[in-house]
């Protein structure tokens, strides 16, 4: 979706012009009292255009007030890049995908200059992908800077200069556009939650995009601070992140008539700035007067802000409402805290694990929200902050809370999207595929399904359409009897190979219950081509099932080959009388007791007796793999698992397709 910048000021007008009237507070003495003052601006047109890249739920939108969904949130970020005439500067926790590098030196070789701050940690975490940025905005003559000092120069060379607090994260997301123009018509600032990585855009993002010279001057404020210069060149000597950063003076802002704080984490040494997490315990403990709702990547449950929600739920009935991404909802079940508690969904409690495509990444709070058509309230709160104590306290963020109940609302769309999803109401969306392009097999999971990598690092499952194959994971505590060499002849088949897929029509696969349902083709070096599905009839490892919908051609031929195969006696039909028959999956604990394992096992939740579940792990790796996860926190994937000592890659092919972190 391209962002149309010449329609945007009349949408704005209709949508978000009378949110909340100015208001300036000036104590007698000439000081501002509760950081209310408004800093001035001088751009004639101003607005607030907001994104998201999830289903919403229009049913409760305002009057004229649909919100923008399923909208390509990088494009939010390309069109402003594209349009740009001065200058750029992109402040990123994690710079990874090619579109944004290329995009950034198309605008240096037209003369925009092109400025990147960016995490020390992120900008080495990936080599293939780190190197390949980095080096491309080198090559054009682009200047980066990381949290920890170092300057990626032109020249090829790198200045290194040690910062305190390089060990913290630089978790901001946001691009000040042409804050060299003369014109202050000319600034944009675009910001909101979503990383620049491949899978930022397949994420639960919002993006937001905002039009006034205020709220981008202070932005460009803050990015030199971290600069350490107002020039092309950075000064690490200079630079500021962290704890170290002074206050610049953001506060209160109108964009037009809508009222928005500003506000930069985190709170420094001398505790001069304002504190982010004060002022959302505010909200929450002033403001809210019918419903506090939030979606979190984390929320810590001991913040000030949490325990006021949690307590004014019952003590004043106001309505909480959350969502909280998989990764997190784990650790407070598993740690009894409030959030996974059997409370957190009676009452005026409504607290749930999020279900989306991937990982729930927003990080929004929204206040008196949910009687869209009865009220004029609303506030909504976004940004990089998550609410956490290390966003508080180490991390380098922006946040942004905007006063008016359309924007509130368009938050409130996207929110109840969720919160269906997460119900079962809703499914999640499909990610897009092109049935004639060739996809990286990432991962054999039995034999009746796999994944294919449908973005870097993000993995959709397949199943086949047509066939029905013996699954290792039959049940809590159950095998279907010859899933393993099922299994173990599907990797043969298609491990670290391309494959593509084709529907019941031979064009896009349909997605049903979670997985593509396809016929598969895998391609070998030489280029051979291979019918997965037709391979398994054809083996004895799967036979014809008459569920979804199939190519009428298919059917009659995938009933050939499996009579052929119960003919010939190969594969499960060795034994035919078995087919069907489910196993008994148990393994012996260390003390010799039996363990009902479910696969895939979590490997940031199963106890070291479960963990010895998977071949080849014993009592003394088990036990290394818990304490791992102590000293470390959770796996952020299950590549991390080669992390521990006594897992090597022979272990890692190995245990693959029995393990999750989710």
């Amino acid at each position: 979706m391209k962002v149309q910048h010449f329609l945007l000021p009349l949408i704005f007008t209709i949508f978000f012009g009378a949110c909340s009237a100015p208001e300036v507070f000036v104590a007698d003495n000439g000081e501002d009292t509760h950081q209310t003052v408004q800093l001035p601006d001088t751009s004639t047109v101003e607005w607030i255009e907001i994104y998201f890249n999830m289903p919403a739920d229009h049913s409760v939108a305002k009057e004229d007030n649909s919100v923008n969904d399923n909208a390509d949130l990088l494009q939010t970020l390309l069109d402003l890049i594209e349009s740009a005439r001065y200058s750029i500067d992109l402040n990123i926790y994690n710079l990874e995908h090619h579109l944004v590098g290329e995009a950034l030196v198309a605008a240096k070789e037209r003369g925009v200059r092109v400025r990147v701050v960016t995490d020390h940690y992120n900008r080495f975490r990936n080599r293939e992908h780190g190197e390949a940025m980095w080096g491309m905005l080198r090559d054009a003559g682009i200047y980066t800077i990381d949290d920890a000092g170092d300057v990626f120069n032109p020249d090829g060379t790198i200045t290194s200069n040690r910062l305190p607090g390089a060990s913290y994260d630089m978790h901001n997301k946001f691009a000040v556009i042409d804050i060299l123009s003369d014109d202050p018509d000319d600034y944009y600032v675009w910001t909101g939650s979503m990383n620049l990585t491949y899978t930022g855009p397949i994420n639960s993002n919002n993006t937001i995009v905002i039009k006034d010279s205020g709220i981008a001057e202070a932005y460009h404020r803050e990015f030199n601070q971290m600069w350490g210069s107002e020039g092309d060149v950075p000064n690490p000597e200079r630079a500021r992140f962290h704890k170290d950063k002074r206050y610049i003076g953001e506060k209160i802002f109108f964009v037009d008539t809508t009222k928005v704080e500003l506000y930069f984490g985190p709170i420094n040494r001398d505790r001069s700035k304002p504190s982010i997490a004060d002022r959302l315990h505010e909200l929450v403990r002033d403001e809210a007067q019918t419903d506090v709702n939030f979606l979190a990547f984390a929320i810590t449950p001991d913040l000030p802000m949490s325990q006021t929600m949690w307590s004014r739920s019952f003590s004043d009935g106001i309505l909480l409402q959350g969502l909280i991404d998989p990764r997190f909802y784990a650790q407070y079940r598993n740690s009894g805290t409030i959030w996974a508690t059997p409370e957190a969904q009676m009452g005026t409690r409504n607290i749930r694990q999020a279900n989306e495509l991937r990982t729930l990444h927003h990080k929004v709070m929204l206040i008196d929200v949910t009687n869209p058509f009865e009220s004029d309230r609303g506030i909504a709160v976004a940004g990089s902050y998550n609410f956490s104590r290390n966003a508080e306290e180490n991390n380098d963020e922006n946040l942004l809370i905007f006063h008016c109940q359309y924007i509130a609302n368009q938050y409130y769309q996207d929110f109840m999207g969720a919160m269906k999803r997460a119900t079962g109401e809703f499914e999640p969306p499909i990610p897009p595929i092109r049935h004639e392009q060739w996809y990286p097999v990432m991962r054999v999971h039995d034999g009746s399904r796999f994944e294919i990598e449908v973005a870097y690092r993000f993995g959709y499952p397949v199943r086949f359409l047509g066939v029905e194959v013996p699954r290792i994971y039959a049940g809590q505590d159950s095998s279907e009897y010859h899933s393993a060499e099922a299994a173990k002849f599907l990797a043969n088949l298609i491990e670290d190979k391309e494959v593509r897929m084709y529907g019941y029509d031979l064009f896009t696969p349909e997605s049903r219950y979670g997985s593509f349902r396809a016929y598969v083709q895998v391609r070998d070096e030489d280029g051979t081509i291979t019918d997965v599905n037709r391979a398994m009839i054809e083996n004895g490892f799967g036979e014809w099932t008459r569920y979804y919908r199939q190519h009428p051609d298919s059917v009659a031929a995938f009933q050939d080959y499996g009579e052929l195969a119960k003919e010939q006696g190969i594969g499960m039909w060795q034994e035919p009388d078995r087919v069907g028959e489910r196993i008994p999956r148990v393994s012996l604990g260390r003390d010799g007791d039996a363990v009902p394992v479910v696969f895939p096992i979590n490997i940031n939740t199963a106890d070291a007796a479960t963990l010895q579940a998977l071949t080849g792990v014993g009592p003394a790796i088990s036990e290394r793999i818990v304490e791992y996860r102590r000293e470390n926190g959770p796996f952020r994937s299950i590549e991390d698992l080669i992390n521990v000592s006594g897992v090597g890659p022979v272990m890692m092919e190995r245990v693959r397709p029995y393990i999750t972190t989710e």
